[in-house]
């Protein structure tokens, strides 16, 4: 079924490309857009979260449209009418719900990985023509028109979990919001990974350290040791674009602080991991940076912060 839903997808209906040129002027549009804009559209993606908020929103929707629908059909029983009353309720809850999730979906799918764009564009269509079922459900229903009511909303159900389906093999098959980068935390002991003279001022080098990739970047005199993997879709930040300690994801443009990993903006909502890094005997060498020797530094700062303050 796999198969042969991709065939159709992709070779039938030609909906890559017609979704990649629906998701690059999205993107054009978001990365050209002012920085509240930008961070709006952060806000969609779900970097406050920690993870996507469209998965967290979907549970939302599709849940109450669930127990709508059957409620709903229990409504028709006799003497249960009563419950038509906690139906128009959960439905107006779904539908309501389901504009904010069709935005922070909006906000993935300008970004989406170039291998899903085909199925991600049939996600995005199925959850439109759920939403506006629901949305002629709820016009039937202020006119008095119940069955025609129920019927539409039953539909729209039916529809929003083949597009729920949609979204897992999105995700499960094809790494769709899932962070690229989790390879091992690096070395807990100090371990050389270059020479000094490599690595010039402002020039990225990626370096290897047990199959880890390490970006490496030297900016005003300082040494930043980051992942190389871009956390969202797994591209090579040793390419991308470097302004003072950030970088930009040659991909889809997700911007990371080289000083703690930390995201600027999106489309990612995962940090990049960093390490501890100093030169010694004209090497350069790194060591995963602990939570200890994390807290180390928050209490010397902290200490130093109080001595100029004092």
């Amino acid at each position: 079924m796999r198969n042969t839903l991709n065939t159709v997808i992709v070779n039938w209906l030609h909906l890559d490309v017609i979704g990649k040129a629906i998701t690059r002027k999205l993107h054009e549009w978001v990365i050209n857009s002012s920085p509240p804009v930008r961070k709006m559209v952060d806000t969609f993606h779900g970097g406050w979260l920690g993870h996507p908020l469209h998965p967290v929103l979907t549970d939302v929707t599709i849940g109450a449209w669930l127990y709508g629908s059957f409620f709903g059909v229990l409504s028709l029983i006799p003497g249960l009418g009563r419950l038509r009353n906690k139906v128009h309720n959960l439905n107006n809850l779904g539908t309501v719900s389901a504009l904010f999730t069709a935005l922070s979906g909006l906000a993935d799918y300008s970004a989406i990985k170039r291998e899903a764009v085909a199925e991600g564009t049939v996600h995005a269509g199925t959850n439109a023509v759920a939403i506006g079922l629901h949305l002629l459900s709820w016009r039937a229903r202020r006119k008095g028109k119940e069955k025609r009511s129920l019927l539409l909303a039953l539909l729209g159900t039916i529809v929003a979990t083949a597009g729920a389906w949609l979204g897992g093999e999105l995700v499960y098959r094809l790494g769709v919001g899932v962070n690229h980068n989790l390879s091992d935390e690096g070395p807990k002991e100090w371990t050389n990974v270059a020479s000094n003279a490599d690595l010039k001022d402002e020039k990225p080098l990626r370096v290897e350290l047990d199959g880890v990739p390490i970006l490496l970047y030297r900016h005003n005199g300082q040494i930043y040791a980051m992942g190389a993997i871009c956390t969202h879709a797994g591209g090579p930040l040793d390419e991308g674009k470097f302004d003072g300690t950030c970088v930009q994801c040659p991909w889809h443009d997700s911007v990371f602080d080289l000083r703690d990993g930390s995201v600027v903006y999106g489309p990612t909502v995962y940090p990049e991991r960093t390490y501890e890094v100093e030169v010694y005997r004209q090497r350069i060498r790194v060591r995963h940076l602990s939570q200890e020797h994390q807290t180390s530094e928050e209490t010397e700062s902290e200490a130093l912060a109080s001595e100029l303050t004092g």
